[in-house]
């Protein structure tokens, strides 16, 4: 028993020693975003809009229904993030032409409707405040994706506004990532906090009742 014991506790701990051995030297920052901040999702939206649709799509999202989710008429979707060329149907596409990102970067840049679920929002977070100006070639790196094809778009805002401006602006596209990487978490918050106020309802009622039926049964 003792035998069977100690193999379980090994290969419960052997995950996390392959994790930290094989781990990222980088420590990722956290983004300390919060879908419940609705204006953050919008001034998000909108520097995706600004900076990021110029190469990335987030395909899998219309503009109608960001614009339900995030506080917005359809008309200021198409307004702000559209730039009255769409329809608030129409599907968050990239305004690079097919073929260029190819031919441009050296290859065709991702749509990013996912990749807060693959990589995390603290990891795009860090990213996005991870470009660092080599001082030899005076060329800009990401320290956590060396040699990435993606310029500092960026740029201008970092040199320009105050750190901690520049820190809520890749925050709040960060924020505006993970709720394009699952919609569904707004109305999840949202009807969470409503069935625990239900469950603690119905255990206050349960209770009152279970008193009500043993108060005449004698113990």
């Amino acid at each position: 028993m003792k035998r069977i014991f100690s193999i379980l506790t090994l290969l419960i701990a052997l995950p996390g020693v392959v994790l930290a051995s094989g781990g990222s030297a980088i420590q990722l920052e956290k983004a300390n975003n919060s879908l419940a901040d609705q204006d953050s999702l919008q001034r998000g939206a909108v520097l995706f809009s600004n900076y990021c649709m110029a190469c990335h799509s987030t395909k899998y999202m219309r503009y109608n229904r960001i614009a339900r989710d995030i506080g917005w008429d359809n008309e200021t979707a198409v307004s702000e993030m559209g730039k009255n060329v769409v329809k608030p149907v129409d599907n968050v596409m990239t305004r690079m032409m097919p073929g260029v990102g190819q031919q441009v970067l050296g290859k065709t840049p991702p749509d990013l409707s996912l990749m807060a679920r693959l990589k995390g929002t603290d990891y795009i977070y860090s990213f996005l405040r991870g470009f660092e100006l080599d001082e030899h070639t005076g060329e800009w790196d990401n320290k956590l994706l060396k040699g990435t094809s993606m310029p500092h778009v960026l740029e201008n805002m970092q040199r320009h506004f105050e750190p901690e401006d520049y820190m809520q602006a890749t925050r709040d596209i960060a924020n505006y990532l993970e709720y394009v990487g699952e919609p569904a978490k707004l109305q999840r918050y949202d009807l969470g906090w409503k069935v625990l106020a239900f469950l603690l309802v119905l255990i206050i009622l349960s209770y009152l009742l279970k008193k009500e039926y043993w108060r005449d049964v004698k113990h």
